[in-house]
């Protein structure tokens, strides 16, 4: 099931006791969605594609299609289209979306190159998140303790938020016990859905 903007509001709200915008407008929401869907890859959590290609003879510099965050390894053709043998190609460095070689090709082999991508920031509440939906896990937490942090900085100051007024049952000290629990779960499901990084060959020879 695809997740849209509006879910991932609805599901911080449950967290945040809040049937319908009280405390925390739309906007405000919004903008905390796209703060911590744009952190994820802080967190090494990365959309992960596979771009193919091939060498051009004697061409040293190569551009990925898409922007991304990082190049994880990238692998060889030593067989044919029919049966591919895939092995790991050295001799190459990524920067700023390009792929450097440190070698001109002498062939047009075909490569293929892991990438890790960061997630669109949403725009709309009809267009489907690439996050995927179990990561959405990951983004509910992270606004629910953005959210927190707020509430925190409300309470500590002498002025009701707008036309809200501050309740008298809460404080900073039960805020914060709400907060240290949402950041213990939310340290969990980064461990979870963190990318693990792939081991990349060094030549310590030549």
């Amino acid at each position: 099931m695809a997740t849209l903007r509006s879910d991932i509001r609805t599901r911080v709200r449950d967290y945040l006791y809040e049937d319908t915008a009280d405390w925390f407008t739309d906007n405000m929401l919004n903008r905390v969605i796209t703060e911590e869907i744009n952190s994820l890859p802080s967190k090494d959590i990365y959309l992960e594609s596979v771009y193919t290609t091939s060498l051009t003879i004697n061409q040293t510099e190569y551009t990925f299609p898409t922007t991304n965050k990082k190049c994880e390894k990238i692998e060889i053709n030593n067989g044919t289209t029919d049966v591919p043998n895939w092995v790991d190609f050295t001799g190459w460095d990524a920067f700023n979306n390009a792929l450097y070689l440190s070698f001109r090709p002498s062939k047009a082999d075909t490569i293929r190159a892991f990438l890790k991508l960061p997630f669109t920031p949403p725009t709309d509440d009809t267009t489907a998140l690439d996050v995927p939906d179990d990561v959405c896990e990951v983004v509910v937490w992270g606004c629910v303790i953005r959210c927190y942090r707020r509430v925190i900085g409300y309470l500590r100051q002498a002025k009701n938020w707008g036309a809200i007024t501050k309740p008298d049952y809460l404080t900073v000290g039960t805020v914060t016990g709400w907060l240290i629990e949402a950041k213990r779960d939310y340290a969990d499901l980064i461990k979870q859905y963190m990318t693990v990084s792939k081991p990349r060959d060094i030549d310590l020879t030549s």
